[in-house]
């Protein structure tokens, strides 16, 4: 297996330069492109033993590089601050494990799907039983009812969980929509990244929720823990540009999309994930 997808990934390469050509042309003076990231997010993004910024999203900003012809620069910064800064720079990207929604769309760009996820809960083994969880073993959101609620910050997990926990108005009527364990005594502590609210695991808080894959690196070896999905509706993963970036969403997009067809993203998820050394 390793053999093969190494084949892949050179083949995408090769596939990856013709792009660079069609779609850039000759590109002597090597344009920056600023990758927005926050290495808490693994193995999305992360901080590896030499300090330095990793993971998928990382690789994949460093393909593109490759592909399109660019100086790839990654900053590490918190996950709300992503938005902001690439709405402020046409030639900077957000690639974090960045879920699309309308609200974020309202105010960037964003590139085709190139993931998946759904959102996991880290819960206590006493929680695990059956009474918690639907017929497909799913953690039902009523199980999280007299619970705090760890999430990361700006992340769609938080969001969910605040409505949840806070209720939402409806659009049309502006009348309260009550949330599924509002005023069960169930709050939300947000913290700046998944690392640190697992670290608050059994102290400040019950339960976390974030995304599959972090939740699965986090939780995957904590004693007396369990990692389980929530009953919740799956998300797709896109990079977040400038709205106004409408050339270099194009460059992008076709780039993923070799890169998606030659199983090189799935390599890099695995790679990341420890399934190939």
């Amino acid at each position: 297996m390793k053999k093969l997808l190494a084949v892949i990934f050179s083949a995408c390469l090769l596939a990856g330069s013709t792009v660079a050509f069609t779609s850039c042309g000759k590109n002597n003076d090597k344009e920056t492109l600023t990758v927005y990231t926050n290495a808490a997010f693994a193995p999305w993004e992360y901080m590896n033993d030499d300090g330095e910024v990793a993971g998928v999203d990382v690789d994949i900003a460093n393909e593109l590089g490759d592909i399109l012809g660019y100086n790839v620069v990654v900053r590490d910064v918190s996950f709300g601050s992503i938005f902001t800064n690439v709405q402020n720079d046409e030639m900077a990207i957000g690639a974090a494990g960045i879920t699309i929604t309308p609200d974020r769309q309202a105010s960037g760009l964003f590139s085709i799907e190139y993931a998946t996820s759904t959102q996991y809960a880290i819960i206590p083994e006493s929680m695990n039983t059956a009474e918690n969880k639907t017929q497909d073993g799913k953690l039902l959101l009523s199980a999280l009812a007299g619970k705090k609620i760890g999430t990361q910050e700006s992340t769609t997990g938080s969001i969910l969980m605040s409505d949840a926990v806070n209720g939402t108005t409806d659009e049309e009527s502006g009348e309260h929509v009550k949330g599924e364990i509002e005023g069960t005594g169930a709050s939300v502590i947000e913290y700046r990244n998944a690392i640190l609210a697992g670290q608050n695991l059994g102290g400040q808080i019950d339960v976390v929720v974030i995304d599959k894959l972090p939740a699965q690196s986090i939780g995957g070896d904590k004693t007396g823990y369990v990692v389980i999905e929530l009953d919740a509706e799956p998300e797709s993963y896109g990079i977040y540009m400038n709205k106004n970036a409408t050339e270099l969403k194009a460059k992008i997009d076709a780039a993923l999309e070799v890169m998606i067809d030659n199983g090189v993203i799935d390599y890099f998820v695995l790679k990341h994930s420890g399934s190939i050394i």
